[in-house]
């Protein structure tokens, strides 16, 4: 039986023009490799220029609605978009009172892109009674943090958007996530005085528990394809949420798939466009590899790798002289399979320029191949001593998966498949480095090893050239691809780890 997919209930109105609503949330939920649910609260007739008429549903047919719902399939997350009146907004508290629902996504809609206004002023006092204090996350933006707490906008700086976002979260809500999009910051965290002179966009995730203020930054996108940016970014925020992100992983990723949204939007219609919901992922440009290593999944697993207690020991000098000429011997055999993966790669290649820089890393694993058998001479072992090696299923699982990655799927995934070994091994370099237990030099037998991956120029050549081909290639993926990638490099890593278990058995039988 497949794995039931985390589920999102949106509460919203319909946009028959598809950017925004629940067409919109529908998309990004889908997007998200999320099960998406609706309640519809009102019909609009609008477009990219405007809301031409809206008729509000009947708080009675939206009660029949969400009970529907929840007496049939588990919610894990509820996003609400457009209410519309303080009778809807009334019946929604008392469904989500009736039925304990704790993770709540508000995006406090009241006005669209256009300018249209969406929910009658004496509806706003009943959101702010019944719906904020049951909130978990609050996502307004400046226009409509400064109509909930009914101030004039003062903005200049980060500072006072943080103040802001502070107030809001006496109202109830566990989380503000004050969107900075329509108030564009200069780097110094001053208010810029026009889109020409904006440089970045700053969004502030405020826990009203801890009182504790996050800041996220990202480029400013001076864009008009931005009809139903509110409503994605709080379906992303649910949809993450409800996969298990912690809040502010889940608003980073949104944040993050919603720029990327904007930047390839299709340029639909005549007034603000709507944003291609299925090309956004949740990282920003040439930032993939980041977005993979603060992954949840990965997170831990990475640091095992990378902190193994076979790596400690390298760095501390102490690790037994025949646990690394047996990791020694392995990892020859492994940079042979490996050089064949990346002869894969080229072979799959596209361009003859991706054919190049496959047989480009295809050298400089070549001659990684020479500087092992150096360090074997140097611990009493030659080449053909190496070479009758047998082959460790450790290091046979490893390969053998890259290659079958390879074999089955496309050179995106293989790249992925061989990454952790890559970019893992320049940052345990690094690391060792840097750390206080690392015997350096004539102290330390391996020494010359830890400089190797630390800050040679070949490998430094190839981490640069990895991570060039890598963040390319995942331009094109959308974010179910991405979790799928996501997969790949965490079964991968699991494997690297395992190299270094094999190094600490030395050989034994598993």
């Amino acid at each position: 039986m497949a794995a039931k997919l985390p589920t999102v209930l949106t509460i919203a109105g319909s946009d028959p023009s598809g950017g925004a609503g629940i067409e919109a949330d529908l998309k990004v939920i889908t997007a998200h490799n999320c099960y998406g649910m609706t309640t519809i609260t009102a019909l609009t007739a609008q477009n990219t220029t405007g809301v031409r008429d809206i008729h509000f549903v009947p708080k009675e047919f939206v009660q029949k609605s969400l009970e529907a719902v929840f007496e049939d399939i588990p919610v894990d997350v509820v996003k609400t978009g457009m209410l519309g009146s303080a009778g809807t907004i009334g019946t929604v508290a008392e469904v989500l009172k009736k039925y304990n629902v704790t993770k709540i996504v508000i995006d406090p809609v009241m006005v669209s892109t256009s300018g249209s206004k969406l929910i009658p002023d004496d509806a706003i006092e009943i959101l702010q009674n019944e719906i904020l204090p049951r909130t978990f996350i609050l996502t307004p933006n400046i226009p409509e943090a400064l109509v909930l707490l009914k101030k004039e906008d003062t903005i200049k700086s980060v500072d006072d958007m943080k103040a802001l976002a502070a107030e809001l979260g006496s109202m109830g809500p566990k989380y503000i996530y004050l969107k900075g999009g329509h108030v564009p910051m200069m780097k110094n965290g001053t208010r810029a005085v026009s889109t020409d002179t904006a440089e970045v966009c700053v969004d502030i995730l405020y826990n009203s528990v801890d009182k504790h203020h996050a800041i996220i930054e990202k480029p400013f996108i001076d864009s008009k394809n931005t009809h139903g940016t509110g409503c994605s970014l709080a379906s992303a925020i649910a949809s993450n949420l409800a996969k298990g992100l912690e809040p502010l992983e889940a608003v980073k990723n949104a944040s993050n798939y919603i720029s990327n949204a904007i930047s390839t939007a299709p340029n639909y219609g005549k007034g603000h466009g709507p944003l291609n919901h299925m090309k956004g992922v949740p990282f920003a440009p040439d930032r993939f590899l980041d977005y993979l290593l603060d992954h949840p999944k990965i997170k831990s697993v990475w640091k095992g790798f990378t902190h193994h207690e076979f790596v400690k020991r390298l760095g501390a000098g102490t690790l037994d002289k025949d646990q690394f000429c047996y990791y020694l011997k392995q990892d020859y055999l492994f940079l042979i399979q490996f050089c064949r993966a990346h002869s894969l790669a080229g072979a799959k290649a596209a361009t003859m320029e991706d054919a190049a820089a496959s047989a480009r890393t295809v050298q400089l694993l070549y001659d990684e191949s020479r500087l092992h058998i150096e360090y074997c001479a140097g611990f009493g072992l030659s080449q053909a001593d190496v070479e009758a090696t047998e082959e460790d299923v450790a290091c046979t699982s490893y390969t053998r998966y890259v290659l079958d990655i390879g074999h089955s799927d496309d050179v995106l995934a293989l790249n992925v498949a061989m990454a952790p070994c890559l970019f893992g091994y320049h940052e345990i370099g690094k690391w060792l480095m840097e750390d206080a237990n690392t015997k350096h030099r004539k102290e330390n037998p391996y020494y010359e090893w830890i400089l190797t991956y630390a800050s040679s120029d070949s490998y430094v050549e190839s981490v640069r050239l990895g991570r060039k081909i890598l963040e390319e290639k995942v331009r094109s993926a959308g974010p179910e691809r991405v979790e799928e990638l996501v997969e790949i490099f965490y079964q991968a890593t699991k494997l690297e780890r395992g190299f270094w278990d094999m190094g600490l058995r030395a050989g034994e039988s598993v």
